[in-house]
């Protein structure tokens, strides 16, 4: 049976990219930005970090500045200069539209509109980017679709020729089960990857790189455990092409290897035990350890990737204590034409929608073994996190 865990409008799925922009290599290292959307307060808060101790500092010259109607997600491409932010506007006691809100990030954190917010599906609540940068992708919870957006600059969106592309499977009787897709990654090889919530399975798609059309993969949807949620995508460092999903209903990780054509093949040992609610899969910059946003147990599970099969194992320590309801995850990048795991400033952080906080973390680049740095406060309800 199909159980569906709809989640209140806002509660993001952020899965950690490997995002440029600081400088490595000196003792004195520059300052990193964190981004927050507050879907209580309908703004976007800003921080400065500390790239030698992890610190956060808020920033009030200029941020924070206002978002759409109950900020859902953030995302910042490749080069950190420019924040998407999608917006789940509710018109009515049941009709929902949403639109994304673009902003250009400058080198002291603050954010300026680029114009006007760009119409999506209903309740979007993930995004994320192709590996070129070309494409922003959006999960749209409430009409069970994907919307592709070509990007322009500076953050200007179109919409690409036969968005939005349907996920899931259309319910048959005596099921009224919708798919409610919940996250999305795209992996090497533009293979398109879709949690569907409420369907418990995994859609997947070639995404075209010219048109940015999505195509079914032929055995898609391909079955997941209950209620899954956070989605991302991985390549090790020994090549082995990788999915993790994390199932929100039966409190465990999913591993999937991702074959030359797109298909899954769950990893052998699949599923692993997680905290109670799972929503947000993390992969490290060094692509070495998984992370998972447990939202109900108030907790990160930690685990080592196995690089050449997939296979998880649980790090020393297993579990670290969040704030109230994690919602979002990051890593702090590393710095601009860096190789290899000095460059990498291994911070982590976690936005906890439940306490208005964020979390923070620094990883021990051998063990993977988080230990915790100081507490953020921000407005209220942040609701996803970005950094740079």
């Amino acid at each position: 049976m199909s159980i569906q865990f709809r989640r209140f409008a806002g509660v993001a799925i952020m899965i950690a990219a490997a995002l440029s922009g600081m400088s490595c290599g000196t003792s004195s290292r520059q300052a990193g930005i964190l981004l927050a959307p507050s879907q209580g307060a309908t703004l976007i808060d800003s921080f400065g970090i500390d790239l030698n101790s992890g610190a956060l500092t808020q920033i009030h010259t200029g941020a924070p500045v206002p978002s759409g109607t109950a900020p859902s997600t953030i995302l910042l491409d490749s080069t950190g200069s420019t924040a998407y932010v999608a917006n789940v506007a509710i018109s009515g006691a049941t009709t929902h539209s949403g639109s994304i809100s673009a902003y250009t990030v400058k080198s002291d954190g603050t954010l300026t509109s680029v114009g006007n917010n760009t119409a999506t599906g209903a309740d979007p609540i993930a995004m994320t980017m192709d590996p070129s940068g070309k494409f922003l992708l959006v999960v749209n919870q409430g009409s069970n679709n994907v919307s592709v957006f070509s990007i322009g600059s500076p953050g200007s969106l179109t919409e690409v020729p036969g968005s939005p592309f349907t996920t899931g499977t259309a319910p048959l009787p005596p099921s009224n089960a919708l798919a409610a897709p919940a996250g999305v990654a795209v992996s090497t090889g533009n293979f398109v990857y879709v949690a569907n919530q409420g369907q418990d399975t995994i859609s997947a798609f070639t995404l075209d790189t010219g048109s940015g059309k999505l195509t079914a993969i032929p055995g898609s949807p391909f079955p997941a455990q209950m209620a899954p949620t956070g989605v991302g995508a991985m390549l090790t460092p020994s090549n082995t092409n990788l999915l993790f999903v994390a199932n929100q209903g039966s409190n465990n990780v999913s591993a999937f290897n991702i074959n030359t054509d797109g298909t899954l093949t769950e990893v052998t040992g699949s599923p692993y035990a997680a905290g109670l609610g799972p929503v947000a899969a993390v992969v490290d910059p060094s692509r070495n350890f998984l992370y998972v946003v447990d939202t109900t147990s108030n907790q990160l599970s930690n685990y080592r990737v196995n690089p050449g099969t997939g296979a998880l194992s649980p790090l020393t320590p297993s579990v670290v204590s969040t704030g109230t309801n994690p919602v979002a995850a990051a890593f702090q990048p590393g710095g601009v034409g860096c190789t290899g795991n000095a460059c990498m400033s291994n911070f982590l952080y976690v936005a906890n929608i439940g306490n208005d906080t964020i979390s923070g973390f620094k990883m021990i680049t051998q063990s993977g073994a988080l230990s915790s740095l100081t507490v953020a406060t921000t407005d209220a309800r942040p609701t996803g996190v970005a950094v740079k």
